[in-house]
């Protein structure tokens, strides 16, 4: 796993400078994912966290309203203690920030210790279907 973290480390230094923030942050969340490692705690942390993200869209995006937008993305970093930092979300609309602010909330499991206190990036692609 460390010689993954160096390797992702250098794809962050190569892809910063070249574009959005945003888009680095989504596609290192997704690398992260796509690893074994990143697999494994994939199912740990939604079996922690789906029923809460499940209410949350159901406050922010209720069947009684239409949706503002009809997909969004949430990146952020799993931190120390299980809690989220950095959370962005795109595109801003009433509702996905709702989400945002509502998904911050949630108790999340312990990321990977080798992530540091810079927590483990995230990527969340939500679909909204009425």
């Amino acid at each position: 796993m460390k010689n993954y973290l160096i390797s992702l480390l250098f794809f962050i230094a190569t892809v910063a400078g070249a574009g959005d923030p945003f888009n680095t942050r989504v596609q290192l969340a997704k690398s992260i994912e796509n690893s074994a490692d990143g697999q494994s705690f994939q199912k740990i942390f939604w079996d922690s966290a789906g029923d809460y993200t499940a209410s949350v869209m159901q406050q922010c995006f209720p069947k009684s309203t239409k949706p503002d937008t009809t997909a969004f993305t949430l990146v952020a970093n799993l931190i120390p203690r299980g809690a989220l930092a950095n959370v962005e979300v795109r595109p801003q609309t009433k509702q996905s920030l709702c989400f945002a602010r509502g998904f911050r909330k949630a108790s999340f499991p312990e990321p990977p210790e080798n992530f540091g206190n810079e927590g483990m990036p995230l990527v969340i692609e939500m679909k909204i279907t009425p």
